[in-house]
């Protein structure tokens, strides 16, 4: 009997820290798109404004692919929460599947942070996606030199540690 609190006490924690993941995931996405300003000084206003310019890609094909990503994962996050919150799986089945969604909400904000910092080197839009050690960075540019390239690899390793890291660029079609 006392096993069967511990199991109970700990499912409980482990659907709490799920949904205050969710909370906090789609709590952060609606404040990423709020612009910031400040009041003290002209010239860090200017350098704000360049820095908060709205998350939107100015590319359909980015924002369809962020679409259909973002729909894959909230599936597989309803599933693993549904495992969670199920009686019929063990207490090791369920923190397996709370690990994996913490590791999806922790993919998507690394993926998002970096696209805006990717963004904030002067490309137009960047599509950043991350599976676990892959990392996969397409760039909305004519071209790009070997500095660049390099200068991008190292702000995802800097990130994503020991991650393979693959840099592509298309043609500006937007």
């Amino acid at each position: 009997m006392h096993i069967q609190n511990k199991s109970s006490w700990l499912l409980i924690l482990l659907t709490l820290v799920a949904v205050i993941s969710v909370y906090s995931l789609i709590d952060s996405s609606k404040q990423s798109k709020e612009e910031i300003t400040f009041t003290e000084d002209t010239d860090q206003k200017e350098t704000l404004q360049n820095v908060t310019k709205e998350v939107s890609s100015p590319s359909s094909l980015f924002e369809e692919t962020r679409l259909q990503v973002s729909n894959e994962r909230n599936q597989l996050r309803q599933k693993l929460t549904q495992k969670i919150t199920s009686d019929g799986y063990f207490a090791e089945e369920k923190n397996k599947a709370a690990i994996e969604i913490d590791t999806l909400n922790k993919e998507e904000s690394t993926e998002a942070m970096l696209e805006m910092q990717i963004k904030s080197l002067g490309y137009p839009d960047a599509l950043v996606r991350i599976e676990g050690k892959e990392v996969s960075v397409t760039l909305m540019a004519n071209e790009i030199s070997k500095y660049s390239a390099n200068e991008i690899i190292y702000l995802v390793i800097k990130e994503c540690r020991d991650a393979n890291v693959q840099v592509k660029f298309g043609a500006t079609n937007y």
